[in-house]
């Protein structure tokens, strides 16, 4: 046990994402039948565009994290709960002592699903693997059972992979990557969106246009463009922040910045991974004679971030968020680390098929205040396991305002609390909500093979 744990802890925290990813794409692509030096291409191509996106969100978020922290100065509002961030709860989460098991589980449970044609999707995400940890960790603090917590992020893992297989088509006709999805937790709270994106389809004010980056396009001109839209974006946050015109600037041409690399680097993406999917769909072919499945191989979520909309609507949302926290009732959390919700963005991206009015509305009258929620709600138990481990001092709470699957979470761990009602409400609202959007999704992408071939043509 102590041989495997040092083997995920060194290829976590030694090697990384950026690192480790692209070593199994050349793996993958080999054992797909590629040649090496092809393999070899592709799979660096993949860490520089890995990097590039880090480095471009990294980029983004340390700009506007700052000018938010400053609009909460005007507030005049005290927080018992820090917003960490996910990476601060992804580092208290790997400090459990049994983390490592449910590595091991996904692949496990990936493979048998895989082999009975339960999942047409290898998921090589293991980083977010992290997810299912956390919410273990919450049941088990809630219950004393390590084995509950297991079992839920089994169903977790399950549903994961089921919504990665649904939204795959639209993945690959918002990206124009074939052959890859994202079976990724954020992706879970589509469910709650999805039956109100339904209603919001039915106001014809909201479903007259398409209200995405092209129809922008065709209405504003230049002013829709990634590089203007950014400037405009970071300019209005430096106002709001009360900076001084430099400051007010540099913080626009930084936004600017920002959006007009963020297609570039999807566009490497796409250079890596489609001639990796061309091989796997070979492979398929040839060595499973099975000419009509299609294996998709699950990434996270950096390479969906090429799409304007998604940031366009995480970055407006922002001082709605601040307002939120200041006006809920029971939140306790300062949007700090969380504040640009980029898992709000995507998955209200995903869900209203990149019409960018419905998506503001479902995350400023909707996702917002249940972020803040549902990240004040398991702050007592994350917070508990890193005084333990040293993380944090005694009285501290820390959470994260812009937790995956924070629905999810909370109503599959709280339901065990002896206080049933809610979270068992809300978890049934949940499972409404995810079978709908499974089932709406399989239904308009059933001719599937005519967007992949269109897909494949333009590539």
């Amino acid at each position: 046990m102590g041989i495997l744990s040092n083997v995920f802890d060194y290829i976590l925290n030694d090697l990384g994402s950026i690192v480790f990813l692209p070593i199994l794409m050349l793996f993958l692509g080999l054992l797909v039948g590629m040649r090496v030096s092809k393999s070899l291409s592709s799979a660096v191509t993949f860490g520089v565009a890995l990097a590039g996106m880090s480095l471009i969100v990294e980029y983004m978020t340390g700009a506007i994290g700052p000018a938010a922290e400053q609009m909460t100065k005007f507030l005049g509002t005290d927080f018992s709960i820090i917003d960490g961030g996910w990476i601060t709860l992804a580092s208290i989460t790997w400090s459990w002592p049994y983390a490592f098991i449910l590595f091991p589980i996904q692949l496990i449970i990936n493979a048998i699903m895989f082999i009975t044609k339960k999942t047409n999707t290898i998921n090589v995400d293991l980083w977010n693997v992290w997810g299912k940890i956390f919410q273990t960790i919450v049941i088990a603090a809630i219950t004393g059972s390590i084995l509950l917590g297991l079992a839920v992020a089994v169903i977790r893992i399950i549903a994961e992979l089921i919504m990665g297989d649904a939204l795959q088509a639209r993945i690959q006709e918002k990206t124009g990557i074939p052959g890859v999805t994202a079976p990724h937790s954020l992706f879970l709270f589509g469910s709650v969106l999805y039956p109100l994106e339904i209603l919001l389809r039915k106001v014809r004010l909201f479903s007259k246009h398409t209200f995405d980056a092209q129809w922008l396009k065709n209405k504003i001109g230049i002013f829709s463009e990634n590089h203007i839209m950014g400037f405009i974006m970071g300019f209005i946050f430096g106002l709001l922040a009360r900076y001084n015109i430099a400051d007010t600037l540099t913080l626009a041409f930084i936004s600017a910045t920002a959006m007009t690399l963020l297609p570039m680097v999807t566009r490497i993406f796409m250079q890596a991974l489609s001639p990796i999917s061309d091989a796997c769909s070979t492979f398929m072919r040839k060595r499973l004679k099975d000419d009509k499945r299609e294996l998709n191989v699950g990434l996270d979520t950096p390479f969906l971030l090429g799409n304007s909309e998604i940031w366009v609507a995480a970055m407006i949302s922002v001082p709605f968020t601040l307002i939120w926290a200041v006006i809920l009732p029971w939140n306790n959390i300062l949007p700090f680390a969380g504040v640009v919700n980029l898992a709000l963005a995507q998955a209200a991206f995903y869900v209203c098929n990149g019409n960018l009015v419905r998506m503001l509305i479902l995350m400023i009258g909707f996702g917002s205040p249940v972020f803040l929620l549902c990240g004040t709600a398991v702050a007592p138990m994350i917070s508990d396991l890193a005084i333990q481990n040293g993380i944090i001092n005694q009285g501290t709470l820390i959470s994260n305002s812009a937790l995956d699957a924070p629905v999810f979470t909370y109503a599959f761990s709280f339901i065990w609390s002896g206080k049933v009602i809610l979270p068992a409400i809300i978890g049934g609202y949940w499972i409404f909500g995810y079978v709908m959007m499974i089932k709406d999704l399989k239904k308009a992408y059933s001719q599937n093979e005519k967007i992949l071939s269109k897909s494949k043509v333009s590539a």
